[in-house]
């Protein structure tokens, strides 16, 4: 009999945890006896991953945390080639995370074991200069948007698209849309979610800008209601402070974040992954992200894609207004106010971006990119697969 197959895996966040989870149970179901460890947190322990460190739990934030946390890193990555030493894995996947898993890929490619990103870290976006570092060290890269083939091979990596792992847990149909939306939400006039991010950096760089847009949009409309959610009590009391300091009436639900994006009229959302969620659910929105006046003039310089949402980009064109900010901008909140002024009512605008949410969801029903990774890993990884 065959030895079983070894996967050192490494996910240091919350969306790389649980897309990482999904992963190994359905690369487990192919290859039985897979032996699975690394680092995550507790969606992938759950998914039967031998954690050395628990990265998920211990999130870093901000310039000052990640200067304390170089010394605890230090000794994960030290843990790390000791791990890979003594087990000698068949391969490592690493999951987004670019910061950390530099370092694990460099730490697998020095012992010639085959490294292969799974969501490929979005480079092109914020620091393409950078693949460079990682050309040399992945075998492989996994990517979920079309055009990131052609960046990646440039850059010397063989990269396979699988799409975007999100899809998978998303309705495809009015029924499953149906099942994630709250009447108490539904039935209010123009009800309207604010999601600024998850992160504490993102809601101070998003809210007061959300929320001076808020105050413009009850000026015009005096119906208007604002909801947000957040799964961590600490956050939602952050963002109910945040809103209490602007005047403006936020109802902020506990945990159930694709409640409010499903259920609201309109939503004003933080460039990330939850443009694409709030897109699938269904929600026309506008997409805003906040930037620094040096960040804005190097991005003006970078051959990037045109656009910052992942709705535009999974679309391949433009599905959804985007606005980059400049902090400090006092025409800002103007700005965000009046794309979203057209998404209050049953306008031509609000019921173009339905009809382009719903043609993304038929384009992306069926087999998703779970079962892509999975099977091209489960080839990777040797013969035999089940299922």
């Amino acid at each position: 009999m065959p030895e079983a197959a070894r996967l050192f895996i490494s996910a240091g966040d919350t969306s790389g945890d649980q897309h990482a989870a999904h992963l190994l149970r359905r690369l487990r179901e192919l290859r039985p006896g897979l032996v699975a460890e690394g680092l995550g947190g507790p969606e992938l322990a759950a998914a039967g991953c031998a954690l050395h460190e628990d990265l998920v739990r211990q999130s870093i934030f901000g310039f000052s945390g990640a200067l304390r946390a170089v010394p605890h890193m230090l000794g994960v990555l030290r843990r790390t080639a000791g791990v890979l030493d003594a087990r000698r894995p068949d391969a490592v996947l690493v999951v987004d995370y670019p910061g950390l898993n530099l370092f694990v890929a460099r730490l697998a490619a020095a012992r010639g074991i085959p490294v292969i990103a799974f969501v490929a870290p979005q480079l092109w976006a914020w620091a393409p200069w950078r693949v460079r570092r990682f050309a040399r060290v992945l075998d492989e890269a996994l990517v979920i948007f079309p055009f990131e083939v052609a960046f990646w091979r440039a850059a010397g990596v063989p990269a396979t698209y699988i799409g975007h792992p999100l899809l998978d847990g998303l309705p495809h149909d009015e029924a499953g849309l149906a099942a994630r939306r709250d009447p108490a939400i539904t039935s209010l006039p123009r009800p309207v979610a604010l999601l600024p991010g998850s992160r504490p950096r993102e809601v101070r760089e998003h809210m007061p800008t959300f929320l001076a847009a808020a105050r413009l949009l009850l000026a015009r409309h005096p119906d208007v209601t604002f909801h947000a959610a957040h799964v961590a009590a600490p956050e939602r009391e952050n963002l109910a402070r945040h809103a209490a300091g602007a005047g403006v009436p936020l109802t902020v639900h506990a945990g159930r974040v694709h409640a409010v994006m499903s259920s609201c009229r309109a939503a004003l959302v933080a460039s990330g992954t939850a443009t694409l969620e709030t897109a699938l659910l269904g929600t026309p929105l506008v997409v805003a992200y906040h930037v620094s006046p040096a960040v804005r003039r190097i991005g003006q310089l970078l051959v990037i894609p045109p656009w910052i949402g992942q709705v535009n980009l999974v679309a391949g064109r433009a599905v959804t207004p985007e606005l980059v900010l400049v902090n400090g901008d006092p025409g800002a909140a103007q700005r965000v106010a009046d794309a979203a002024l057209p998404l209050l009512s049953d306008t031509p605008a609000w019921r173009a971006q339905r009809a382009a949410f719903a043609e993304l969801r038929e384009r992306t029903s069926g087999p998703g990119a779970i079962e892509r990774a999975a099977r091209h890993l489960a080839g990777r990884l040797g013969a035999g697969t089940a299922g």
